[in-house]
């Protein structure tokens, strides 16, 4: 059976929803497509498509996407199914997890970086089965 999350595109230029600058969240935050990030988000954020943070943006809580572009601040683990990337001005402090990680020249990240395939934000709620 071939693996669904090998035939997704993702399109972290048609965003879905906007969290504007000086705009702050108490809260979790899931939405189906792509989610900008400019303001401050107290609480997990949760994409079936992308996450993108800019650079005023802060996210203090868990992040999982199919993919996720930090070029602010996350404090949290962050986890995607297809990959991650750091910009220049992007700060990690906690976790990663993705089958790609880039992370540019100069950026602050402390954690531990494991480069294996996420969880699918779609499956959320629901474990694999274990196999022997």
């Amino acid at each position: 059976m071939a693996d669904p999350r090998k035939n997704r595109t993702y399109n972290e230029n048609k965003v879905v929803t906007i969290l504007g600058p000086g705009t702050m969240l108490r809260g979790d935050l899931q939405c189906g497509g792509t989610i900008r990030v400019e303001g401050v988000v107290y609480g997990d954020v949760t994409s079936g498509d992308s996450v993108v943070l800019l650079e005023s943006g802060r996210i203090q809580g868990n992040v999982t996407a199919g993919q996720i572009i930090v070029g602010g601040e996350v404090v949290g683990n962050v986890s995607a199914v297809e990959r991650i990337e750091i910009t220049v001005k992007g700060r990690v402090v906690g976790d990663m997890t993705a089958p790609r990680i880039s992370i540019h020249e100069g950026v602050l990240f402390e954690g531990r970086c494991t480069m294996k395939p996420g969880p699918d934000p779609a499956l959320s709620g629901t474990e694999a089965p274990v196999t022997a």
